[in-house]
């Protein structure tokens, strides 16, 4: 939870600071650009991680792939915090909560549908069209088959849970039955 905690601040510091030059969008891109980057090449994951390496050596590396990927200083800046408190660990969750920054402006919510079997694209668009109505944003599900559903399906979006499973349904059955 404490790890949660600092990657937010992180997170809306940037963002602040990306909403009042109009260039959020931008470094989300950037960010995006930095982690996929790091998370492709292990050894490099490994050496900005590494704490028994040299912080000069570390900063250096930092700052040879912020030139290659051309990032802001702002963004650059950012992350050179993180190195430099040994938080770089924290970097993806820094740029998954920017990313929820950027949609809550912007006026979108994401979430995850399971369901047993592969969702047709027109059901998926009738879930995102009604969660969108009933919360006022625009809703971007992504579909996860769990074959250990037995049908139906459960949906997540932020704190938003609804689950509407054959499983579920057997327990508010059973729950029922026993009340009586």
């Amino acid at each position: 939870m404490i790890r949660h905690a600092i990657a937010k601040r992180y997170a809306k510091a940037l963002f602040s600071v990306g909403e009042k030059d109009g260039n959020y969008r931008k470094y989300l891109e950037e960010l995006n650009a930095l982690l996929e980057t790091v998370e492709t090449q292990p050894r490099l994951k490994t050496t900005l991680m590494l704490p028994l390496l040299e912080m000069a050596k570390r900063r250096d590396l930092l700052s040879d792939i912020v030139r290659v990927l051309g990032i802001s200083p702002v963004v650059a800046n950012t992350v050179q915090m993180l190195l430099e408190k040994n938080r770089v660990a924290y970097l993806p969750l820094v740029g998954e909560m920017y990313s929820e920054l950027v949609d809550d402006k912007e006026g979108r919510v994401k979430g995850t549908v399971h369901t047993a079997y592969p969702l047709p694209q027109a059901a998926k668009a009738r879930i995102e069209e009604a969660l969108g109505e009933r919360l006022q944003k625009k809703v971007e599900l992504s579909v996860t088959e769990d074959r250990n559903l037995i049908g139906g399906v459960r949906v997540v979006v932020g704190g938003l849970r609804i689950d509407g499973t054959v499983r579920r349904q057997l327990e508010i059955l059973n729950e029922r039955i026993m009340k009586e």
